[in-house]
């Protein structure tokens, strides 16, 4: 019987770290690996992927992609020990906005650097290449 629960209480742990969530609202999260194409981003969340057309990095320790439904300072922070995840820091190169809100990506942690604005609704199989792997935080702009 205690190894059953041991069992299920990894099995939840593994599950529990694919969603961070911040302590300052109880709907902000953070979600660590989506499925592939432009429909994999939930609504009103932010989404960002390793590579072109909406697909996860290669195995090769890319993190593969993100969706946020808060602004995100420092994509570094994004990271899970152990299994492919490495980290989003300057990662992505294709973004979907599901909210109504405009987003704006920055080449820097907390908001700095050159700036990429998109608009409410807008998906981008292929950001511009001056932007392409150099995004390292975002917000609602």
């Amino acid at each position: 019987m205690r190894k059953k629960m041991a069992k299920l209480g990894l099995g939840a742990a593994a599950v529990t770290a694919l969603t961070l969530t911040t302590a300052t609202s109880a709907s902000a999260a953070t979600i660590l690996g989506l499925g592939t194409g432009a429909g994999a981003c939930p609504a009103n969340y932010v989404c960002l992927w390793a590579d072109g057309d909406f697909v996860s990095g290669s195995p090769a320790g890319k993190f593969g992609s993100i969706a946020a439904n808060q602004n995100v300072g420092d994509m570094g922070k994004l990271q899970r020990s152990g299994a492919l995840w490495s980290g989003m820091q300057d990662e992505a190169s294709s973004v979907v906005n599901n909210t109504g809100s405009s987003i704006c990506f920055y080449e820097h942690n907390g908001y700095g650097g050159a700036q990429f604005r998109i608009g409410p609704w807008e998906k981008w199989p292929s950001v511009p290449s001056w932007i392409n792997d150099r995004i390292s935080s975002f917000t609602y702009c």
